[in-house]
């Protein structure tokens, strides 16, 4: 029996403050404890799994290798509160703050506009203050791969990087700092705090398990002797529990990490042992540090960082990746691939001692009882050749498509292959394979001979089947892959000596360098601080943790946690919910669902606007899976999840789930058709022209992935509700939340603080959400948080309507447009209630004259969720549509692309149709030509197009492309309205003022600011932005449509003025009692002191004669090098070139500008979703499946500029929005690949034009490529 004893008591310290908690819950995480403290939630909480970066920490431990303290950036959503034990933890309060005085990160990422929305900031920050504890000094690159766990969704990256390589010792303007600085800024000694009561704690509860942290391999055993008929798990980092859920009950836990026995690196004279305690981190300094020992080292160490991200690398051990394949199919550890190649084997005790076991033998061996103990890893014999290769959806942080590696010793002076070599794939079945008929084909061939690689290829294919898992890469593309993979490794071992130069591209690995970025813009001093580049006020308190978004808000007395039920089957009648297994879930308080509703409330979260009612809960019917039944309440966010899970539904299917386009097509399920487009005669028009092109094309949708999940805090008070909500739209919260509880409006105050990323996610849905919450609030009279899970938020909220659209296009020989006809579908999901369909079609024809057009549009009805407003919504894919169309007409009449645009550019004082058909407007200010030509020249367009068909032409497997992209964006503000209202003090002169906007990362309030201080002519520093709410700001429409930070700065502008007029005839009256300049202060006191009123209110009611009130125009060059082989693609530089007019802040709009086309770049590349097609249930719903843009998926160059000297006189001070409109122009990518594409199609013998539907995928893409091994030379 064991004489060990399961952890009682877990002791760390917090921000230099000693903590000790009795008894804690053991399924508590450390994230969800700090955020539990008061004032301690600067470390954010968002998809639970590592997979983006904003609950990191710092973790100083002591590395049992090297017996030294580490400091090492860790999630803190993955690690157990039992595995600190020991530790000292930093969050970023513990670095600096307003009070304190802010730490160099903090000051510097603000500076630097790094922040917007700032819900990612603390994670950022984080990381990089770990990174300088680790090495002081970087280069950029190592800042820049720093990264690779953080996502931002708002800012493009670029600022983010700038402002932590302004640290690195090759910086170019390096900035000296001292040491000091970069330690947690010190403040007056706390004092230790080591009575568990002084945190708030979730305790140990009857069922919880038992945890064991013994310190060695003998006190582990007798655990599990003792624990024979428990369920045991053994733990050491836990960062495995991001990909693979715990589903089933745990009841002992062994923590690893005091093991001295496992934490030991020993070099022998034929290979070298790593101890099974290794960080994959630690492993990966091991191989580098003794890379002169074996050549397969550094692979295997360059192969190492491209699993998961440096958070996830500290703390997870190499053998917890291997432990991850060994329980689970369909996990393509990159541990077990790179390591079989490499002829590694295991060291494995069992009670009775230690075996050595090949990794082949591994997978097949009952490890109940078993502990990994070490690695052997031989040294490569002489003359080998030693390589591995990753494919992924993007370039990191992600799992493999394919991983391979490949072992092989060639006989230098004859190429002769001199002993068996060793070729592993993974992503190929539920584990890695290797090839043996093809290994056993490659003795004693000559690599010189042509045949060699051809039998080798003719073999591997036979032995490469795929399986077909639901969310992977197609089987015929993984095959295609690993072909392509061994192809890229016997080119590599021939030698470029021994290879055409045409194919020798194929074999040398891309290296990205570290990106860069330009910023150009003008300003006027005079204006100042209008027109004047600032960073967000607010910044420094993101950048600190300070700023508190809707789940920061302090926990209230007898709070309650919640969660969804969602139905797992879409299409299906609701037959029971079973929920007694779920109210016995211990901290269960209730399940609320559309039965508790009052009988006067409405289950509909879409009241007080026109469209069709949305249910707030399912009832009888499910209409797509992911739909919400029922809300869970409980004690904890861990317990209200749980009970969530718990409830058992039954359904009946109601037939086959229409999930895409096609399939509404085909079962023709449409709503309402929206009435035909007719301008001129297109039919005529296209029957009499020179050329007639038909053509289709498809863009998906893109979920919103805002850092902030859909969020609400609901208090009852003793007059009604206050509601803090994550949303852009407080009027529509307020609508919601009072009609499901049958109460006056009035009753309802909706405050909104900031919201932590929006893109037009939380302009309806976030009403559901606030709906739902305020009904347990109801319910049980106690104050309820809903901070929805990454994964159901993702199964529940809508996302992008998808669209398909045919053509068919007239036009003359020398490429004028004749006429356009085009059939529109979109899909709408279960309800059709934010449709932009129409007013993307007002906006189809971009920047080109026709005077002929046919459209029809048709919304499809699926199973699933209501799509929703998504950032640009209809423009972007209306857009894409007319791109496409250009792009394909030209390359079908054959005509140069860019000269076939440019032949149909609107001209100053052309009419577009389509903006109000069949009238239209008059692009009075139209300037797209101005800008097409300084792009064509400052971007050096004709001469790069030259030097790609030389790169083209020179090399088969690397392909390169350029494209450039117009833009016209009409920015409508017709309905749009908001109340401000100006407050003056008449203490200090100091200004508050409340707008009707919501701060949702675009610097709104900031702008206001600078309006607001200009016209009063105050300091800046003078002039506070308050939270929106419903009382002071009522009726007010949604924050959208990038206009929004416009109507609120005019409104603003108004209200000053109204303001100043005012105080201004009090000014001349202190001047003519001959006090001769007056100061503010001097002249509000007066003004106070003589009864006048210092505030002033002005509603904004904004409107426009036709569609837009003005129009933004931009052009953007992309130049793009795609590997055939794969499909992989590095963006080598964009010139972007954006009418801001006479901006309010460039800064921020430079900013605005980056983070849209980056989010674009998603939207064309790598954002894919996919359903089950039996249940109809969303399988992309976490960051392991899902794939937004990284820090290196952005342009490596990437050169912004705001249009010098172009006021806009239809704008608020000359100004023109930016929030959406340079997002549509990321569509640049798409195409300058498609040039890539073609050349390589080309290359293939096939010049038939092809269309490339968005997203672009590395799949999407090797496919067109036309990629055929039998073609494969040298």
């Amino acid at each position: 029996m064991s004489t060990s004893l399961p952890l009682k008591v877990v002791s760390f310290t917090l921000n230099e403050r000693r903590v000790e908690l009795n008894d804690p819950s053991p399924n508590t995480s450390l994230n969800e404890w700090i955020r539990s403290q008061y004032r301690l939630s600067g470390t954010k909480r968002m998809c639970g799994e590592g997979g983006c970066g904003c609950c990191v920490v710092s973790a100083t431990k002591t590395d049992l290798l090297s017996n030294e303290q580490v400091t090492l950036a860790i999630n803190s959503c993955l690690c157990p509160l039992y595995s600190i034990n020991g530790w000292s933890i930093t969050t970023v309060e513990g670095i600096g703050s307003s009070k304190k005085g802010f730490h160099p990160i903090q000051k510097r990422i603000a500076e630097y506009n790094g922040t917007q929305c700032g819900y990612c900031t603390p994670g950022m920050v984080m990381s990089m203050y770990s990174l300088l504890q680790k090495i002081p000094e970087p280069t950029k690159q190592i800042v820049e791969d720093n990264f690779d766990g953080n996502i931002c969704r708002c800012t493009g990256y670029r600022p983010i990087l700038d402002a932590m390589k302004s640290f690195a010792v090759d910086s170019d303007e390096p900035v000296v700092v001292d040491i000091e600085e970069f330690s947690p800024v010190k403040c007056s000694p706390c004092p230790l705090l080591i009575v568990s009561d002084d945190w708030f704690t979730q305790s140990r509860a009857q069922s919880d398990p038992h945890w064991y942290q013994p310190t060695g391999l003998s006190e582990a055993f007798s655990i599990y002797k003792a624990n024979l008929n428990s369920t045991v798990k053994l733990v050491n980092g836990n960062t495995g529990k991001g990909v693979f859920k715990e589903t089933g009950d745990i009841n002992v836990y062994i923590e690893l990490n005091s093991m001295k026995e496992l934490y030991f690196m020993q070099v022998h004279d034929t290979y070298i042992s790593i101890g099974a305690g290794i960080s994959i981190n630690g492993l990966i300094d091991i191989l580098l540090s003794n890379k002169d020992k074996s050549i397969s080292f550094k692979p295997l160490a360059d192969h190492l960082k491209k699993i998961a991200n440096v958070p996830v690398r500290n703390i997870g051990t190499w053998a917890g990746n291997l432990m991850l394949t060994h329980n689970n199919d369909n996990f393509p550890s990159d541990v077990f691939t790179i390591m079989k190649a490499a002829g590694a084997t295991l060291s494995i005790a069992h009670d009775g001692g230690t075996g050595e076991y090949p990794l082949s033998d591994f997978l097949s061996l009952d490890m109940t009882e078993r502990i990994i103990v070490s690695i052997q890893i031989p040294y490569c014999s002489p003359n080998t050749v030693f390589t591995t290769l990753k494919i992924m959806p993007r370039s990191q942080n992600a799992h493999a498509y394919v991983n391979a590696a490949f072992s092989m010793e060639v006989n230098p002076d004859n190429m002769l292959v001199k002993s068996l070599p060793s070729f592993v794939f993974g992503g190929i079945n539920e584990h890695a394979i290797s090839a043996p008929i093809t290994e056993s084909f490659m003795i004693g061939k000559s690599l010189k001979d042509l045949n060699t690689l051809k039998g080798a290829l003719k073999n591997l294919s036979n032995e490469i089947r795929p399986n077909a898992p639901p969310v992977s890469a197609s089987p015929g593309y993984r095959k295609s892959l690993a072909l392509s993979l061994f192809y890229k490794f016997y080119l590599e071992a021939l030698g470029s000596a021994n290879i055409n130069p045409l194919y020798q591209s194929g074999a040398v690995p891309y290296v990205r360098p570290v990106s860069q970025g330009s910023q150009s813009y003008s300003t006027d001093s005079s204006k100042y601080p209008v027109n004047q580049p600032l960073p967000k006020l607010t910044a420094t308190l993101q950048a600190s943790g300070e700023a508190e978004y809707t789940t920061d808000i302090p926990r209230r007395p007898g709070e309650l946690a919640a969660a969804f039920v969602l139905t797992t089957q879409g299409n299906a009648k609701i037959l029971s919910m079973e929920t007694s297994e779920a109210m016995a879930v211990e901290g269960a308080v209730a399940i609320v669902s559309a039965k508790d509703i009052p009988q006067n409330g409405k289950n509909d979260f879409m009241l007080g606007i026109a469209g069709d009612p949305e249910i707030v809960f399912a009832t009888d019917v499910s209409e797509y899976a992911g739909q919400a039944v029922g809300l869970a309440l409980a004690d904890t966010q861990e317990h209200a999840l749980k009970m969530a899970k718990a409830v058992t539904l039954t359904y009946q299917s109601q037939g086959k789930q229409i999930l895409t386009i096609q399939d509404a097509i085909d079962a023709k399920s449409f709503y309402d058709k929206e009435p035909d487009i007719v301008v001129g005669d297109a039919d005529g028009s296209i029957k009499g022209s020179d050329h007639v092109v038909t053509g289709d094309i498809y863009c998906d949708t893109q979920y919103h992935f805002t850092m902030e999940t859909q969020t609400a805090f609901v208090i009852p008070e003793d007059d009604g509700y206050t509601v803090y909500s994550s949303n852009q739209w407080a009027q529509l919260g307020q609508f919601a939340v009072a009609g499901i509880l049958g109460i006056p409006e009035n009753k309802v105050t909706v405050v909104i603080k900031r919201v932590g990323g929006a893109y037009g996610s939380k302009i309806s849905r976030a009403s559901q959400v606030a709906a739902a919450c305020a009904l347990g609030s109801y319910v049980t009279q106690r104050p309820v948080r809903l901070h929805m899970d990454l994964e159901s938020n993702m199964k529940m909220v809508g996302k992008r309507y998808p669209y398909y659209a045919k053509y068919t296009v007239g036009c003359t020989k020398a490429g004028v447009l004749n006429g356009i006809k085009i059939d529109v579908f979109t899909d709408a999901g279960c309800s059709s209630n934010d449709s932009y369909l129409p007013y993307a079609l007002r906006n189809l024809d971009n920047t080109y004259n026709c005077s002929n057009w046919s459209i029809t549009q048709t919304t499809c009805r699926t199973h699933t969720p209501s799509n929703t407003y998504t950032r640009a919504p209809g423009y972007l894919p209306g857009v894409f549509i007319i791109e496409s169309l250009m792009d394909d007409v030209a390359t079908k009449i054959g005509m140069d692309i860019e000269e076939f645009k440019h032949a149909n550019f609107y001209k100053k004082g052309d009419i577009s149709l389509l903006s109000f058909p069949p009238k239209g407007q008059a692009l009075t200010y139209c300037n797209i030509d101005d800008l097409w030509q300084q792009m064509m020249k400052t971007a050096d367009v004709q001469a790069r197009k030259d030097k790609i068909s030389d790169f083209n032409k020179a090399n088969r497997w690397r392909k390169r492309g350029l494209s450039v992209v117009p833009l016209r964006y009409g920015l409508e503000w017709n309905g749009t309205n908001s109340t401000v209202l100006v407050s003056v003090y008449s203490g200090d002169g100091s200004v508050s003022v409340v707008h009707g906007g919501v701060e949702i990362g675009q610097g709104i309030n900031t702008k206001v600011a600078q309006v607001t201080a200009s016209t009063l002519g105050i300091p800046l520093s003078s002039v506070t932005v308050v939270p929106t709410n419903t009382f002071t700001s009522p009726n007010n429409t949604t924050t959208g449509g990038s206009v929004t930070s416009e109507i609120n700065c005019k409104g603003a502008l108004l209200a000053c003025q109204s303001l100043k007029q005012r105080l201004d005839k009090v000014k001349e009256g202190l001047i003519s009692d001959d006090v001769s300049d007056p100061t503010w202060l001097q002249i509000v006191q007066k003004a106070f002191s003589s009864g006048i009123d210092l505030s002033e209110k002005h509603y904004e009611f904004a409107t426009n004669d036709l569609f837009a009130a003005y129009n933004a125009y931009g052009t953007t060059v992309t130049e793009v090098e795609l590997d055939v082989l794969t499909g992989q693609t590095e963006i080598l530089r964009v010139d972007l070139l954006y009418d801001c007019g006479d901006s309010i802040n460039p800064e921020i709009d430079v900013g605005q500008v980056e983070g849209a086309f980056v989010m674009g770049l998603g939207y064309f590349l790598t954002e894919r979703v996919v359903y089950d097609k039996d249940t109809g249930a969303l399988l992309t719903h976490n960051t392991w499946e899902y794939k937004p843009p990284t820090t290196k998926d952005i342009p490596i160059d990437f050169r912004v500029e705001l249009l010098k000297n172009a006021p806009n006189p239809l704008g608020i001070l000359g100004s023109k929005a930016v929030g959406e409109p340079p997002l549509l122009m990321s569509s640049g990518v798409l195409f300058a690949l498609k040039r890539a594409v073609e050349s390589a199609r080309r290359d293939a013998g096939n010049s038939d034009p092809f269309i490339l539907n968005a997203p672009a995928t590395v799949e999407a893409t090797q496919q067109a490529c036309l990629v055929d091994p039998l073609k494969f030379d040298f």
